[in-house]
């Protein structure tokens, strides 16, 4: 299990393990994976939300666990700043973009 939290004001859990994305079988194989994390937020009252995170094939020899554990500290990093995270994210380089702002 990978968890964030200051102890105070959020937590973040990944929800599940790692799935093929898209995981539709129309698409073809993309060999990046999705990450799914439920999180909280005082400022948000009781409500738990959820984010996806894209994450690329590896063009290093880092385990996928040391991944995940990067884009969690990220979003712990959000978290701290901000009450919400967006809806969806994609891992680029080192840097957490929502879809919309990728430059193709």
């Amino acid at each position: 299990m990978i968890s964030r939290s200051d102890g105070k004001s959020y937590h973040l859990l990944l929800a599940d393990r790692p799935a093929p994305y898209p995981a539709e079988r129309k698409f073809r194989r993309t060999q990046k994976l999705s990450l799914f994390f439920w999180y909280s937020h005082i400022d948000n009252g009781t409500s738990t939300r959820t984010t996806v995170v894209i994450l690329p094939p590896s063009k290093e020899r880092v385990s996928l666990f040391r991944r995940i554990e990067f884009v969690a500290d990220m979003l712990a990093e959000k978290l701290g700043s901000s009450p919400e995270l967006q809806t969806m994210y994609e891992l680029c380089g080192e840097q957490l973009l929502e879809p919309s702002d990728r430059t193709v």
